[in-house]
């Protein structure tokens, strides 16, 4: 996994305590880690990150590329892992603000602290 310092990740402590939506239906996502695609289910979106959810074999916590069919292509950086679970952070490119603005529009707001 690379080291990304920036102004995202400087704002680490932030990220986590910004409102999370939870989606009221499942939408699935393509993961790639490691040049392997992994077929997920997107749970939760906030500013800056996301978390996933695995049926099938969980993906390494690396560098990871999300396919979201409306969004597009993100790229992001896994920032946990537990069981069937990840977290994942990205930056705010356009596909990123196109997956957030999706996930708001139809989302259920958590105030339950994220650990991604």
């Amino acid at each position: 996994m690379s080291s990304k310092v920036g102004p995202e990740h400087l704002r680490d402590f932030e990220r986590r305590r910004s409102l999370r939506f939870v989606l009221p239906r499942q939408e699935t996502v393509t993961l790639t880690a490691a040049g392997v695609e992994y077929q997920g289910i997107l749970e939760d979106v906030s500013i800056g990150g996301a978390k996933l959810r695995f049926a099938g074999g969980m993906p390494p916590p690396v560098d990871v590329s999300v396919e979201h069919d409306e969004a597009g292509e993100i790229e992001g950086t896994c920032m946990w892992h537990d069981g069937e679970c990840m977290g994942i952070a990205f930056s705010l490119t356009d596909a990123a603000l196109k997956l957030i603005s999706h996930c708001l529009r139809q989302g259920i707001p958590n105030n339950s602290v994220s650990a991604a």
